[in-house]
């Protein structure tokens, strides 16, 4: 799920709703520089070792004639300066592994760069070129990055993402990604709980309470208006998760837990439920 990828800085971003046409266009804030098509923003400086976060944004257009796709980047990764802490280092691993490229191509072992990232952007214009198809829609794909490290022990990584390759519909959501800042680590559900198995009992009364589920009917009822796809019936959060200062939001993304018509679910716990649970927040 998460590869699929995958908001929360303080708080969680707003989902995009499903794609019926082209890829929606994101909204960036305010540019300072343009480029052939990239959109950049100030660098600012993290606190950690004075690395460089740069961050902007880069578009192509796919297609020919009125049927055309906008895609787009909104990235933010550490400069490489050879100093990079181990987990400035996992994050932009992780940012060029999610990249788009022709299939078969391993990862590059070069440090990432915005060049890298143009250079990812243009071969994907040009496989949506090559399966342009009079019966569908151009593909196209928006990826947008979001780095939250307010955190003292881990670090956050949001993906928004949204993609058309074929078919019916597109595929969208967001996929929050966690970072040890001690071992560049990517962390699961498991690392911040101590007991699983009662994290899981109070976190279903939240969600049955977001989906308007009755306290004493499972989760799998076919009784009701929902279908839910647990394992065995019995609610389980999954590992994507970020914290908004106040509670532990949870999001499960399309045809993960029902049926794509339902687009996302999202709950949240507030903290003062679970914090005696938690080893890392």
């Amino acid at each position: 799920m998460k590869q699929f990828l995958i908001l929360c800085s303080s708080v969680c971003l707003v989902l995009a709703s499903c794609q019926t046409s082209e890829a929606p266009e994101k909204e960036t804030g305010k540019k300072t520089e343009k480029s052939k098509g990239l959109e950049k923003t100030p660098v600012s400086l993290t606190e950690d070792n004075n690395a460089k976060l740069i961050t902007g944004t880069y578009a192509i257009i796919a297609g020919k004639g009125e049927d055309t796709s906008t895609s787009s980047i909104s990235y933010a990764f550490y400069e490489d300066n050879g100093n990079l802490s181990i987990w400035q280092q996992a994050i932009n691993n992780f940012i060029k592994k999610s990249l788009y490229r022709p299939e078969g191509s391993p990862v590059s072992k070069d440090p990432l760069t915005v060049k890298m990232i143009e250079k990812s952007m243009n071969e994907f214009k040009r496989y949506a070129n090559r399966h342009k198809s009079e019966f569908e829609m151009t593909y196209s794909m928006t990826d947008d990055y979001v780095i939250d490290d307010q955190h003292k022990e881990f670090v956050t990584v949001i993906q928004v993402t949204s993609s058309y390759d074929g078919g019916a519909h597109g595929m969208y959501g967001t996929g929050y990604f966690q970072f040890d800042k001690r071992t560049g680590k990517e962390l699961t559900l498991k690392d911040f709980v101590t007991d699983m198995k009662e994290f899981n009992r109070i976190a279903e009364k939240y969600f049955k309470k977001s989906q308007g589920i009755p306290t004493n009917v499972s989760v799998g009822s076919k009784d009701y208006s929902f279908d839910f796809w647990f394992e065995n019936d019995q609610f389980a959060c999954n590992d994507n998760f970020c914290f908004d200062g106040k509670s532990m939001h949870f999001m499960y993304m399309p045809y993960e837990i029902t049926n794509y018509a339902e687009g996302t679910i999202e709950f949240s716990i507030p903290m003062n439920k679970i914090e005696h649970l938690l080893k890392l927040h």
